[in-house]
């Protein structure tokens, strides 16, 4: 009898305990979320003074013009979870997964090792990928580096990138290899003659490799502010 009490006393005390850490940690969770809101929403009112004085037209082209000096303009973003990068089989045979660290554009904004949640960019020249919230890129992949990609299963995308292969956790494994696929054959259609035009050199049996312009240049995205006419 007195064990019995000593151990539901004992469990009582444990589960007090893992409640007041849950709280804690739930409570610094929403205060770390409403300092983030806070900060974001500053930015916003900052951008917003830079419009003002401009009529609704010049508003909207000054938008446009920031978003496309954007290196990700025109890409579809995926929220995808980084576990893995391994070396391709072949160039270091009979490696187990491993982490690894992907090499960033940006010094400034490395890539941890472990799994981390990040945004996938997929765009008409290249593959990019974005710490959430971050304009930079951490990396990107001109599609004449990337030599396969598909599903490993239901809710996990591989993509081979010349000698490792990252593996990506995500809900949207079909919608990523779809797009995948039209903006591959969308540069494969644009590098094939035209039917009156016959090709002037033979066919090899080379595997087919996407025209480095496809590559985007590296290079630090700076914006400017927007230019308007001010009205006092």
């Amino acid at each position: 009898g007195a064990r019995l009490r000593a151990g539901l006393l004992a469990g009582g005390l444990w589960g007090q305990a893992l409640a007041k850490q849950r709280a804690e940690r739930d409570q610094r969770l929403r205060g770390r979320l409403r300092e983030e809101g806070a900060s974001t929403m500053a930015a916003i009112v900052e951008k917003w003074k830079l419009l003002q004085g401009m009529g609704r037209p010049e508003a909207m082209a000054a938008y446009v013009a920031l978003v496309r000096e954007w290196p990700g303009f025109g890409s579809t973003l995926f929220d995808v979870d980084l576990h893995a990068v391994r070396p391709r089989l072949g160039v270091v045979q009979g490696q187990p997964w491993q982490w690894a660290t992907l090499t960033p554009l940006s010094p400034q904004s490395p890539v941890g090792s472990g799994p981390q949640r990040l945004w996938l960019g997929i765009g008409a020249k290249a593959v990019s990928l974005y710490k959430p919230g971050e304009p930079e890129p951490l990396d990107s992949f001109c599609y004449g580096r990337i030599s396969s990609f598909g599903a490993s299963d239901s809710s996990t995308f591989r993509l081979s990138v010349e000698d490792r292969d990252l593996l990506f956790e995500t809900s949207q494994v079909d919608e990523i290899a779809q797009l995948l696929n039209t903006y591959l054959a969308s540069a494969g259609a644009q590098r094939l003659p035209r039917p009156q035009e016959p090709p002037t050199t033979p066919p090899t049996s080379e595997p087919t490799v996407l025209p480095q312009g496809l590559c985007p240049v590296a290079g630090p995205w700076q914006h400017r502010p927007p230019v308007g006419s001010s009205h006092s």
